[in-house]
């Protein structure tokens, strides 16, 4: 059963549990990695910081929770993950590395559960915009609600949302519900135009 526990109260959900790594690679370095529940909705959640999805750990682990979000069919929510600082790893010297990120990346255009990016108040405006492409929407923390409302009309960026930080979870509601019905070949297609987009752009 899921606790009640000061993560919960951070992210402004009712409960989380935290999930191990692991043996071979550790935990990975994530500042959350494990399942919430928010109302009734349960969701597979993964907080990144500027240092996470550096190494091998930090993808597989990543890739260890996908399998679980789509194996137990429940939405994936990330909060402050950004896949696009580490695109240079995209070609890394280790092998190991960048075969892991571009299966975790491939399983994330592909999973059949919606997918939402949360980013708060420490995040820049530019680097939530670049995770549109990874995201079937996003929910943004900023006190510039002119300048986010005006890339919320941009039909290239296709940004979701924008509040404030009490309203998380209300939004976050909102959308897994709007996209709960769409069919699954209408989420992955719209994610892999939008990379295509990006790439050539």
């Amino acid at each position: 059963m899921l606790s009640k526990d000061p993560t919960a109260l951070k992210f402004q959900l009712d409960k989380t549990i935290q999930l191990s790594g692991d043996r071979a690679g550790g935990q990975g370095n994530f500042d959350f990695a494990g399942l919430a529940e928010l109302q009734t909705i349960k969701v597979v959640l993964l907080k990144g910081n500027p240092q996470s999805l550096e190494q091998p750990a930090d993808w597989r682990r990543f890739h260890r929770l996908l399998d679980l979000a789509e194996r137990i069919q429940k939405p994936v929510l990330l909060w402050n993950l950004l896949l696009t600082q580490n695109e240079t790893l995209e070609n890394p010297k280790s092998l190991e590395l960048g075969t892991t990120i571009k299966i975790t990346k491939m399983q994330l255009l592909k999973l059949p559960q919606p997918i939402i990016s949360v980013y708060d108040e420490t995040i820049g405006l530019d680097d939530a915009i670049q995770g549109v492409r990874w995201s079937d929407g996003i929910v943004v923390v900023k006190p510039e609600k002119e300048e986010l409302l005006a890339a919320l009309n941009s039909e290239r960026q296709k940004l979701k949302i924008v509040c404030e930080q009490a309203d998380i979870p209300k939004m976050i509601s909102n959308l897994l519900e709007d996209f709960s019905r769409k069919k699954v070949s209408e989420l992955v297609s719209h994610r892999l135009e939008r990379v295509h987009y990006t790439e050539h752009s």
